[in-house]
């Protein structure tokens, strides 16, 4: 009997140990717990902390800090019927306040991935990439900006009533089509032996304009020469003039300055003291020679 009361308290004591240890649930920072009572979700979830409660009470965690899921490879239509490869990503956090209503209808935060963000992501970029004309346009940035804001728009309108929260959406690793790559190489390659041959143009336009400037200055410079030798004669021919004009000049003044007196002087002044041998008539102008008589 005594075995009997004590396996009774010891089974009494067990039972009150998984009481107390079921009576209390800590919650970790950035996170909450949503209860269920035999399957039964509890209104109310637990935020972060210490709780004293219920003992048959089961919980659930769920993260609330920022999530980013990315899907690789999303193959994305385009209007030339082509597809685009594109990375995607969507940052999201859930609602502290919808937790419960996110585990009584969709589950825990890997089925609200499955269920919501990634149909609702995929059929989203579908829709958006018939807006876009050519694969190629992917790459412009004013395509992608709204491609952006198309894919935020979209998913915070289908979301926040489903309990998440989304704060981003990014597009990396854009890879084109193979035929539109080739043909993009391609038109590459025509542009930089395009820019190739305006250099060697402008480099041939540049040597034909320094000969131009060079037969230019060869030119400026006969010229040159051509008024020097101009000029020089010009001066020649004034100096000779200037000396005739002097020449004349003096040859006037001197003209002027022969007077009967003066030229009377001259011959006298000249006279070697020979008598002529033969005397020419005309006036003397007073003048009388005696001249020696002849001996035999």
């Amino acid at each position: 009997m005594n075995n009997y009361k004590y396996a009774g308290y010891t089974g009494l004591a067990v039972l009150f140990l998984i009481v107390l240890l079921n009576s209390y649930t800590t919650v970790p920072a950035g996170h909450n717990k949503v209860a269920t009572l035999f399957g039964k979700v509890q209104n109310e979830a637990y935020p972060e902390g210490f709780h004293i409660v219920k003992p048959l009470l089961n919980f659930v965690s769920f993260d609330l800090r920022q999530q980013t899921y990315t899907w690789e490879k999303v193959q994305v239509p385009s209007q030339d019927k082509l597809k685009t490869s594109m990375d995607i990503s969507v940052a999201f956090r859930l609602d502290a306040d919808n937790t419960p209503e996110i585990l009584q209808e969709t589950g825990v935060l890997k089925d609200v991935v499955t269920k919501h963000i990634t149909p609702k992501v995929r059929s989203l970029l579908r829709e958006a990439g018939k807006t876009v004309k050519q694969s190629q346009d992917f790459f412009l940035d004013s395509v992608q900006q709204e491609l952006q804001l198309y894919m935020e728009d979209g998913l915070i309108d289908y979301l926040q009533d489903r309990g998440v929260i989304v704060t981003a959406v990014l597009f990396r690793d854009i890879t084109l089509p193979q035929v539109v790559t080739s043909a993009v190489i391609q038109t590459k390659e025509r542009q930089e032996q395009l820019e190739r041959e305006k250099a060697q143009l402008k480099i041939v336009e540049q040597q034909a304009q320094q000969q131009v400037k060079q037969a230019e200055a060869r030119e400026m410079a006969a010229v040159a020469d051509a008024n020097a030798k101009k000029t020089m004669a010009d001066a020649q021919a004034y100096t000779i003039t200037k000396e005739a004009e002097a020449q004349a000049k003096a040859n006037l003044l001197l003209a002027k300055s022969l007077t009967p007196a003066l030229i009377r002087y001259n011959a006298v002044d000249k006279w070697n003291g020979k008598y002529p041998q033969t005397l020419m008539g005309g006036k003397m102008d007073g003048l009388i020679l005696n001249l020696p008589g002849s001996t035999k």
